[in-house]
């Protein structure tokens, strides 16, 4: 019984992917990976490698559209983080994977329904939870398993384990925190260290780090500067910190932090995994795993920040007419002035966060983030520049006539040709 929602849901996207499946397989191995070491500026050769790092990827899968046992979730929260921020079922071959990371799954929860083997319990179904995120389904209730439940089980039944591991347990809190499940303090307490003393060095504090920022209780915030200090301490004298899965971690941790003026510290390490990717022809599964988020300047913590379609295929209804209302993100108060305008597609009666979700899942070169509030969408930060209420900003929105709007964005609703301006003030 477990297998037959999951196989019904296969079924639906069979057709396509019939038609598909020959032609893709074909484009799969013919998929060119340039090099990317002759672009002109650092800005074209990290999004040419992100392309092709993203086009290794899917090649590695196999004729079942798999990367191998227990290794789904990390491969499609690699795509989710480098390229994919929804995906949707019209794509079949991209989203038949995300059935194989169920079927993955769903055959462990079969053989062992609290996933307390030594494979599962020790952080793995962390990355399945992320996973579950990534793909805008509920871990809560997959396929009738509450997979939170589990998860904050294996605190307790593998806590001898995690005590001495403080990154699995890290990557478990980041799980839940990413979840919504609030984060009890001896957890917290369980993950501190005496400052500047971490087992696994970098990759440990990354995940530490990672893990109070998620969570963002100010008891902590030592704890958390600590972890962070270390990784900017850890950079070695040509720019790296350490291996690739340790950059790749520090470098997750630094965008993670939201601060832009650090993203320079990030540069050098960046450009080395690009490196290691070109160096090794043909790359390790895990070494593409470990980078792709980092090159493309995302981390855990990004994941599941974009809004998840409304309807099953993520598309408007088509006996609606759409029209296009002008979108403009203004900055001139941090250390890079910022200004770029979009024109995003909208339904009558859709709202001006609509607009924004709808930018988002049609335009890469656009991203934003909110927060839910007694007073609707609170937006926070558009392509990584956030509002920083420690110096009192915020984004205020201004309509065509230029004034502040009287409503926030939930209650807006544009109509043809507006004109609508975020601008980073100060209050």
């Amino acid at each position: 019984m477990l297998f037959t929602k999951l196989l019904g849901s296969i079924i639906l996207v069979a057709g396509v992917l019939g038609e598909v499946h020959s032609a893709f397989r074909d484009r799969r191995q013919a998929i060119p990976v340039d090099g990317c070491s002759e672009r002109t500026t650092f800005g074209e050769r990290r999004r040419c490698a992100v392309k092709d790092g993203v086009n290794q990827l899917l090649k590695k899968r196999d004729e079942d559209w798999s990367w191998g046992e227990r290794v789904q979730a990390e491969a499609i929260i690699a795509l989710h983080l480098a390229k994919y921020r929804v995906f949707k079922k019209t794509k079949a071959f991209l989203y038949i994977s995300v059935k194989q990371m169920n079927i993955d799954l769903l055959s462990a929860l079969s053989k062992d329904n609290s996933l307390t083997s030594m494979e599962w319990g020790r952080g793995k179904l962390a990355y399945y939870v992320l996973g579950m995120k990534a793909t805008c389904q509920e871990p809560r209730d997959f396929y009738d398993h509450d997979l939170i439940d589990k998860l904050k089980s294996h605190l307790t039944d593998s806590s001898s384990y995690l005590d001495s591991n403080k990154f699995a347990y890290s990557l478990i809190l980041i799980a839940l925190c990413k979840a919504g499940e609030p984060i009890d303090t001896h957890n917290l307490d369980a993950i501190s260290t005496t400052p500047g003393y971490y087992t696994f060095g970098v990759d440990e504090a990354s995940l530490v780090y990672m893990a109070y920022h998620c969570v963002g209780n100010s008891t902590y915030k030592n704890a958390e500067d600590a972890a962070f200090n270390f990784i900017l301490h850890a950079k070695n004298e040509n720019g790296t910190f350490g291996n690739e899965y340790s950059t790749a971690l520090a470098v997750q941790a630094i965008f993670a932090s939201g601060n832009r003026t650090l993203r320079r510290q990030a540069k050098t390490g960046i450009d080395y995994m690009i490196n290691s990717i070109e160096r090794s022809k043909v790359p390790f599964t895990s070494l593409l795993l470990s980078v792709l988020p980092a090159i493309a300047r995302k981390s855990l913590l990004d994941i599941g920040s974009w809004h998840c379609p409304t309807t099953e295929q993520g598309t408007t209804t088509p006996s609606t007419p759409t029209f296009l209302i002008g979108i403009t993100v203004f900055n001139n108060i941090t250390a890079i002035d910022y200004e770029h305008t979009w024109s995003a597609p909208l339904q009558q009666g859709q709202t001006l966060v609509d607009a924004l979700v709808n930018l988002n899942n049609t335009d890469q070169t656009f991203s934003f983030k909110s927060k839910t509030t007694t007073w609707g969408q609170y937006i926070t930060s558009f392509n990584l520049m956030t509002a920083s209420t420690d110096n009192r900003q915020y984004w205020q929105i201004s309509g065509t006539d230029g004034n502040p709007l009287q409503y926030g964005a939930s209650q807006t609703f544009p109509s043809q040709g507006d004109r609508y301006t975020f601008k980073l003030t100060i209050w």
